[in-house]
């Protein structure tokens, strides 16, 4: 089994996109693996079989090279895992001055898939992380 990474090269810092919004296009859902957390995984399993084990972790399964949860837009959206929320994010502890974020006392490195489709639409993206860290920490 293949576990489906994103390149670093495709990562940006935060501070080069103005604005972004999920657009629902599925590219995510097409190109990534999807951790699940122990909870999620709980969650989840009222889907059936759904989740699949792998040596680093259990992930969402894959049908026709896609997340199972995706037909044309994805049918888990209100309820998708963390890791599906916080694409096309990337946190890090280190990185380059551009990518650092400072929110209630906690200092990242935040990078974004360059990529994505959602860039340039929506919200501010310091506004969409601070709300994204207040669900994730």
């Amino acid at each position: 089994m293949q576990v489906y990474l994103l390149p670093e090269e495709n990562l940006i810092p935060w501070r080069e996109v103005e604005n972004w919004k999920c657009i629902m296009c599925g590219k995510c859902c097409r190109t990534l693996d999807v951790p699940v957390t122990m909870d999620e995984e709980r969650e989840l399993k009222r889907y059936g079989n759904v989740l699949r084990k792998h040596n680093i972790g259990v992930y969402l399964k894959r049908i026709n090279d896609r997340c199972i949860f995706y037909e044309e837009k994805c049918i888990i959206y209100p309820f998708r895992p963390i890791a599906c929320k916080k694409y096309p994010f990337y946190f890090r502890k280190y990185g380059e001055k551009d990518s650092e974020f400072f929110d209630r006392g906690i200092k990242l490195h935040i990078y974004i898939d360059k990529e994505c489709t959602g860039i340039g639409r929506g919200l501010a993206v310091e506004k969409i992380l601070q709300l994204l860290l207040k669900e994730v920490f």
